[in-house]
């Protein structure tokens, strides 16, 4: 009986940790981009783009929406040379930092730095002419820094807001090589350098990079590497000896965010082509509100019928079935909720589909029980002693069941993708609540029942009531 009793107190436990993550944190369901809206943009690649780029341009982006955190966009080639991104608002995200990061190409390169013009002077103006107006054989080696204003060649530009510029040699090492990036915090009064204090990204190499970056900065002792990204020059410090192991940082004044950001597009690698914004668009989530109600109103209807029969056809055991629900719905709930908050996991109304699928499947696990007990007591047994054979028997079933509802959710999230993979995580997630929520609360809650002479005998509405049936006939027996 004890551990019966224990087994109640910690779902109901579960249960009221989630009801304080709900009153008084917050916690709250990430809904999709069909409940709350969110915004829909248009990226189009350059004229003769291949497929086959276009397609890994499409991966990349996946992989950087993900990382974000991002759960349930919706990333999809449009004709030959658009791709549309549809993303859900979430986790107070700016919108503008998402689109940034969508479309941010991401191309890191080192190079030697064979001059650096700074604003004000001839060679600077001369500069701006081979970077704005020369060639393109200049235009590839002529780099701005991270620090500044673009120079436009405008004659009046105050000289201190330009940023200065580069002529850089040929690339020797590629953001290909790199292996993860991380953003940091490096302590002002413990930096030996100046200008690695504050937030910057440490960059790990891939064996054979950190081989080639040894050998560069071994080559260039003395002199300036160029760190290019999307061709600006983010840092050019000197090399003031070999660096062996392939590690590094890139340095530039930047905020905790800019940091993470710039480490996050460097992990996900270069996008193949560069994209434009061709249309931005705020996405209503109208539609998606109005299916949701009428699909709350549909299952809420259905839930009082079923609720209602419940207590008229199991009568106590009905009001046993009322409460796993009712905890049955709050954890999955949690769940949602909290797959939101560490995975970004967006709810869509395929989600909400899912779990109301789930709900009729729990509410079979109750009846195939109540049915197994009420074959039990017909066979003669008392209600006491029918509790136990029926669950045995009706946890075999229960479990069978469910876990083909589970394999095939698997499945389904393993092969789909967009919404479906949303509608099999509820599924299966849900599903095996359920087996949770039959085993540890239902279970011992009817053993407890069963063992209460006054639960059992309540006149109208106890156990016995529940499971009344006519005695099975003794087939060849007497008279």
């Amino acid at each position: 009986m004890r551990k019966h009793v224990i087994s109640i107190v910690f779902v109901l436990a579960l249960v009221g940790a989630s009801v304080a993550g709900f009153l008084l944190w917050n916690l709250r369901p990430i809904l999709g981009l069909d409940l709350v809206g969110g915004v829909s943009v248009i990226l189009t690649a350059p004229e003769g783009t291949e497929s086959d780029v276009l397609e890994r341009t499409v991966e990349t982006i996946r992989q950087r929406v993900d990382a974000v955190g991002v759960a349930e966009p919706d990333i999809t080639r449009q004709g030959e040379l658009n791709i549309q991104v549809q993303i859900p608002r979430f986790g107070g995200q700016s919108q503008e930092r998402l689109l940034d990061l969508i479309g941010r190409t991401a191309r890191l390169e080192y190079r030697e730095v064979l001059q650096t013009y700074q604003p004000g002077t001839p060679e600077y103006e001369r500069a701006v002419e081979d970077l704005t107006e020369g060639s393109p054989q200049n235009r590839e080696v002529v780099f701005a820094g991270a620090e500044g204003e673009l120079p436009t060649g405008n004659q009046d530009a105050d000289p201190q807001e330009l940023a200065p510029l580069y002529r850089l040699g040929p690339v020797l090492l590629t953001g290909d090589a790199l292996e993860r990036a991380q953003a940091a915090y490096s302590d002002p009064a413990a930096a030996g350098d100046p200008s690695q204090a504050g937030w910057l990204v440490r960059f790990f190499l891939t064996g054979e990079g950190g081989e080639r970056f040894a050998e560069i900065t071994r080559d260039l002792i003395g002199k300036q590497l160029a760190i290019v990204l999307d061709e600006r020059v983010e840092s050019a410090p000197t090399v003031q000896g070999e660096i062996p192991g392939g590690e590094g940082v890139i340095t530039g004044n930047f905020t905790e965010q800019e940091a993470k950001d710039l480490a996050l597009v460097l992990k996900t690698g270069a996008l193949p082509v560069e994209l434009e914004r061709s249309q931005v668009e705020t996405v209503s989530p109208t539609l998606g509100r109005e299916s949701l109600r009428a699909g709350l109103i549909a299952g809420i209807a259905g839930l009082i019928g079923l609720a209602l029969y419940l207590a008229f056809y199991y009568r106590l055991l009905g009001i046993v079935t009322w409460f796993g629900m009712a905890i049955w719905a709050i954890l999955s709930l949690t769940i949602v909720a909290v797959l939101g908050k560490t995975a970004g996991y967006s709810l869509t109304l395929a989600g909400v589909a899912g779990l109301i699928i789930s709900l009729g499947i729990t509410a079979d696990s109750y009846i195939v029980f109540y049915e197994r007990l009420k074959d039990e007591v017909r066979k003669g047994k008392t209600v006491r002693t029918a509790v136990a054979p029926a669950f045995r028997r009706a946890w075999h079933t229960i479990v069978a069941a469910n876990l083909v509802t589970i394999t095939a959710a698997v499945v389904l999230y393993l092969l789909a993708i967009g919404s479906v993979r949303g509608f099999a995580l509820t599924l299966g997630l849900a599903t095996l609540l359920d087996m949770v929520v039959v085993y540890f609360f239902k279970r011992p809650t009817v053993f407890l029942i069963a063992r209460s002479r006054r639960l059992a005998e309540l006149p109208g509405m106890g156990l016995r009531s529940g499971v009344a049936v006519a005695p099975q006939p003794v087939v060849g027996g007497g008279e």
